[in-house]
């Protein structure tokens, strides 16, 4: 047909697109010299744009320039809601934007703390953890394990959103970190679940990719946590959802054997 390779070269550019985007997501499988040379640009035709890059996840590595500030230590998710609407401790307080505290169930021992990525302008807007297609995703994966927002704490990594929807610094995440381990403490959830990358990587300490965490438990502080994908990424990647659907499988026979009396 006439317009076959015209086609053609429509799919292979969307094809590398598509694999760009997934080493932009943290799925840095190993590349062979054959897809290496696939994802190169075309010779003879103008160099195709890049996907945006998403800026570098935040480092994990100590810094004597990233310190944690010293914070009273409130004794009501109420007294740290107010403390965390006062905070000017980093450049993202100091833009006097409104914080985002979480939501759903506030009982100690609540089945499963969730920490999203950061939030972005809509969550910001809508002063939620998480907004719009992504929320509604995020309901019915929690209705697919029996659980409602009135059965978990729904919250964000850091309590303000960068701009540009950009990952938090350091310093960023440093400051907002203690307001996130007091809400843990006051919760005393039975399971952790973050997800995204940036909040994986904040919680574990660790600079390894998601693809790479998720799957297991991982211990934290004595509460399992399971790293898994941000819904906004699953709805851009559909082909993540059962990744995602085992994770959440894990999640809830865990919280059956808890029901249960069974120990770890």
């Amino acid at each position: 047909m006439k317009d076959e390779p015209s086609t053609l070269e429509a799919i292979m550019q969307q094809a590398r697109a598509l694999l760009l985007f997934h080493r932009q997501c943290g799925l840095d499988y190993p590349l062979s010299d054959g897809l290496r040379n696939f994802l190169a640009p075309r010779p003879g035709r103008p160099p195709q744009p890049a996907p945006p890059a998403r800026p570098p996840a935040p480092s994990t590595a100590k810094s004597p320039a990233v310190t944690v500030p010293a914070q009273p230590p409130a004794t009501t998710l109420d007294d740290l809601r107010q403390g965390v609407a006062d905070c000017h401790h980093c450049l993202l307080g100091k833009a006097e934007q409104r914080m985002i505290f979480g939501e759903g169930s506030t009982e100690q021992g609540v089945a499963l703390l969730l920490i999203c990525d950061p939030p972005g302008p809509e969550e910001m807007a809508q002063q939620e953890p998480i907004s719009g297609e992504a929320r509604a995703l995020l309901m019915k994966m929690l209705g697919a394990i029996s659980l409602s927002l009135n059965d978990v704490f729904l919250t964000n990594i850091v309590k303000c959103g960068p701009p540009e929807q950009r990952m938090p610094t350091p310093a960023e995440a440093a400051a907002c970190l203690p307001y996130l381990l007091r809400q843990l403490e006051l919760l005393q959830p039975k399971i952790i679940c973050t997800m995204g990358q940036a909040a994986s990587q904040i919680m574990l300490k660790t600079t390894q990719p998601l693809v790479s965490l998720r799957g297991r438990f991982h211990d934290f502080k004595g509460t399992p946590l399971m790293p898994t994908f941000h819904p906004s990424l699953l709805l851009k990647l559909p082909e993540l959802k059962k990744g995602a659907w085992h994770d959440l499988q894990m999640i809830h026979k865990r919280l059956e054997d808890f029901g249960s009396g069974r120990k770890f």
